[in-house]
């Protein structure tokens, strides 16, 4: 039996990829047939501090799934103030399942496996149950649109979240089919790189930054 499902969008800012990504889980849940409630925090207070919201959000929810972006290797700074929140909400309350998404602009899984991490050790401290994460990569692409309108660019990551629904239906933890194509490119990495240099200078000539090849110090080789 599956427990009915909250999905916690936790970003910096409105109009989230976190949100894209919560939205589709949240549908996919529904298809397979449990009951989810999408929560942009952001929207319902985040912004200005007020987290009563995800907290009230948690009652009738067994299993809760945080989706969060990642900040300096770590998740960003309302998704921190969720889980503390959460945290002394725990205090006296019923366990609960808890799992998490982490995404981020870097197309390499490595960069969000200490916020994954994180978030692991969240549960433990607090007596809910770990039942998996997913980490995946180049979500930019996203641009806060619906998951479904992104294209071949986010092919991987829903076909993610729709094992990983599947999974919570049957009452089970995230597949290990799941992580693993999660994290799978979307494109070519000397692609993802062209592409990326491309829009920085773009950004950069936006800004009046002329020069981005400039080296005001010198290198630690050229010293010696």
């Amino acid at each position: 039996m599956s427990e009915p499902v909250l999905v916690a969008a936790a970003s910096n800012h409105r109009r989230s990829n976190s949100a894209a990504i919560g939205r589709y889980l949240a549908d996919a849940l529904v298809t397979a047939g449990v009951r989810a409630q999408i929560l942009d925090v952001a929207e319902s207070g985040g912004l200005q501090d007020d987290f009563r919201p995800a907290v009230e959000a948690l009652t009738g929810h067994g299993h809760v799934v945080l989706v969060a972006s990642l900040y300096h290797d770590a998740i960003n700074a309302v998704a921190t103030a969720t889980l503390e929140a959460w945290a002394d909400a725990a205090r006296g309350d019923s366990p609960r399942l808890f799992s998490a998404i982490v995404h981020s602009g870097y197309p390499e899984p490595v960069h969000t496996e200490v916020a994954l991490a994180i978030c692991r050790r969240f549960a433990s401290d607090v007596g809910w149950a770990w039942r998996g994460g997913l980490t995946a990569g180049a979500t930019s692409a996203i641009g806060g649109k619906d998951l479904r309108a992104v294209g071949p660019l986010a092919r991987h990551l829903r076909r993610a979240l729709d094992l990983m629904a599947a999974a919570f239906a049957r009452g089970e933890p995230v597949p290990e089919a799941a992580v693993r194509t999660a994290v799978r490119a979307a494109m070519p990495r000397w692609l993802y790189i062209a592409v990326g240099n491309w829009m920085m200078r773009r950004e950069a000539r936006r800004l009046g930054t002329v020069d981005l090849d400039r080296r005001p110090y010198a290198s630690h080789d050229e010293v010696g």
